[in-house]
């Protein structure tokens, strides 16, 4: 799931994207402070929900539902505001939900429960990346195409980022146990956010949108947009069992010693 968050208030912002977060642990969250941002970001069409301030300086979150849907149509909009005298206006627009501050985590659990338009969860071996770890590091694409990575340690980083199994990483443990470089200073870790942002232009070239979070200065594989041989072994797989012979990407020295490679071991 792909949600928008938007709010000109630093701290409400936060507030509400560490509420869906731990609501939607899996959900890629893309949040703004300002209308002209998200006017500026160019993947509109994607969106499967939107949490949005109806005050947002110059341009009012009823105006960024209008464009939102122009994009995503079957997007939920849920506005978030103080202004109860915005609710007529904001009903005019037909959206999933209201919700006035301050709110609770229960309130917008709610909201998520009462979607007028439901994602539709991606079916195993669909649209999704294949991605192989036993034996060699390899990625495939639609049609099992091999995907084309710029930069070779923008690879191995998406190798890094599957092997932690969806648990999200710093730029700083990047550095340290795929550049293995101890001291993490400025350059390093625009280095580092450089490599990344690579990685996620390979992979949207690719047509895979979805299998990158960024959020909070961490990022982490979505797993459910990926189909890996690993998680299927760790989720008592018969196949992928039988596909294993012993060897975990062997491309990467780092991978010996993962906390994945143990609990192989320990299967």
């Amino acid at each position: 799931m792909k949600i928008l968050a938007i709010d000109d208030e630093r701290f409400a912002l936060q507030m509400l994207v560490e509420t869906i977060s731990k609501i939607k642990p899996e959900a890629e969250i893309v949040a703004f402070r300002r209308a002209s941002q998200f006017l500026e970001y160019e993947d509109k069409s994607s969106f499967d929900a939107a949490f949005l301030d109806i005050r947002i300086g110059k341009m009012s979150g009823i105006q960024v539902a209008i464009e939102l849907k122009k994009h995503s149509p079957q997007c939920n909009i849920v506005f978030v505001t103080s202004y109860s005298e915005y609710a007529f206006a904001a009903i005019q627009m037909r959206p999933s939900g209201y919700i006035m501050k301050p709110y609770t985590e229960e309130d917008i659990r709610n909201e998520f429960e009462n979607f007028r338009y439901v994602p539709q969860p991606e079916k195993k071996g669909g649209n999704k990346l294949k991605v192989r770890t036993f034996g060699n590091f390899r990625v495939f694409g639609s049609e099992d195409i091999p995907m084309k990575f710029s930069r070779t340690i923008s690879k191995e980083i998406f190798a890094y980022l599957i092997d932690q199994c969806g648990y999200p990483v710093t730029s700083r443990e990047i550095a340290a146990d795929v550049l293995e470089v101890e001291e993490f200073d400025r350059p390093t870790s625009k280095k580092v956010s450089q490599y990344v942002s690579d990685l996620i232009k390979d992979l949207e070239l690719a047509g895979y949108n979805n299998v990158i979070i960024k959020q909070n200065r961490q990022i982490q594989i979505n797993k459910e947009a990926v189909d890996c041989d690993l998680y299927d072994l760790f989720a008592g797989d018969t196949a992928a069992l039988n596909s294993y012979h012993g060897e975990y990407m062997i491309d990467y020295s780092w991978a010996e010693i993962s906390d994945s490679a143990d609990r192989i071991k320990s299967l």
